[in-house]
């Protein structure tokens, strides 16, 4: 039987952190070792896997493609690392226990406040991590087990392969909004159609985001082309620019629950565009006690918002491939 390869995780650590640095030295300070181990590293990485990761060009090293195409497994492979760590730090103090949280911002602004207060009150002892992404790379962390809950929009359906290692919950539906600044001219009108919008500031979200996708299917039906000038990566950016007047936006009207922007006005979209919110965790890695509690919670204070539409009990379990999370539609 072949001996055991020597790499482990640490190898797969010092090798990103060269391909995210531009140079050995650089990648030695932020790892805290010397230049000299970093450079053995990679000599036993390249030996072990047999791959030429590196040519040398003068005093430089230069990733080959090989490098560049296992870079996503190796970031993988380290954040699996650092999971591990942090889970044995929690296992060494005994008492104290965390859940790990991905959203994006309507969830984030709108749900998850109330429901951490509520864990603080009902668990003092557990602690929560909360990180703001777009959705895509919501899917992408719990499926990584990066995280134990994402909150987010559910993907346009084969756009992205995370959400078959993700079981999934709808817990909230709510209808489009046209978000724009109080003085604007489209405040005066009672609902905004795609005709409106014709000649106006629409500032978008990315041409991937679930939400982009349907608005653009929704006004393609219409005969409606609008002209991509400002783009915002977030919702949230996006009412940031609506707040100062830019343009106005389509959106989740969950961002604007909490009146963060005072300064915008929103009103309904005709045709209806359907907006559902979903809570994600993997379909491998068993939730723990506590992240279930708190998803229960984030459940909780959807269903009790004024003004969202309801869910019933729609569960989609996508760890096969021939099953589909809930989507978001336009009706």
């Amino acid at each position: 039987m072949p001996d055991a390869s020597p790499l482990n995780g640490r190898h797969f650590q010092i090798f990103t952190a060269v391909m995210r640095s531009r140079g050995l030295g650089e990648a030695a300070l932020k790892l805290g070792i010397s230049r000299a181990a970093v450079s053995k590293t990679l000599a036993l990485l390249q030996r072990e896997t047999g791959v030429d990761l590196f040519t040398r060009e003068g005093n430089r090293l230069e990733p080959t493609a090989a490098a560049r195409r296992l870079l996503p497994r190796a970031e993988q492979a380290t954040k699996h690392l650092e999971w591990a760590l942090e889970e044995a730090s929690v296992l060494r103090q005994g008492s104290v226990r965390t859940v790990t949280v991905a959203a994006h911002a309507p969830p984030l602004i709108a749900l998850l406040p109330a429901a951490i207060r509520r864990l603080q009150a009902t668990h003092p002892d557990v602690n929560v991590r909360l990180t703001v992404e777009a959705p895509p790379e919501v899917l992408l962390r719990v499926a990584h087990h990066e995280v134990d809950l994402g909150v987010t929009n559910p993907p346009a359906p084969n756009t992205i392969s995370a959400v078959q290692l993700c079981e999934s919950r709808t817990i909230s539906q709510d209808l489009l909004v046209v978000a724009m600044h109080r003085r604007h001219a489209l405040a005066a009108r009672t609902v905004v159609h795609p005709d409106d919008l014709v000649g106006v500031n629409v500032i978008a979200l990315p041409e991937e985001s679930p939400t982009s996708l349907l608005v653009r299917a929704t006004l393609q039906e219409a005969g409606v082309a609008l002209p991509r000038g400002i783009v915002a990566s977030t919702s949230m950016g996006v009412c940031a620019l609506v707040q100062q007047d830019v343009g106005i936006g389509l959106i989740n009207p969950m961002l604007l629950s909490n009146g963060i922007f005072p300064d915008i006005v929103t009103r309904p979209f005709r045709p209806r565009i359907e907006l559902l919110t979903e809570i994600y965790h993997s379909a491998i890695r068993p939730l723990s006690e506590e992240a279930r509690v708190l998803a229960q919670y984030i459940e909780d204070v959807a269903a009790s918002r004024p003004g969202h539409l309801g869910t019933g009990a729609r569960t989609a379990a996508t760890k096969s491939p021939g099953r589909r999370a809930p989507r978001t539609r336009a009706t």
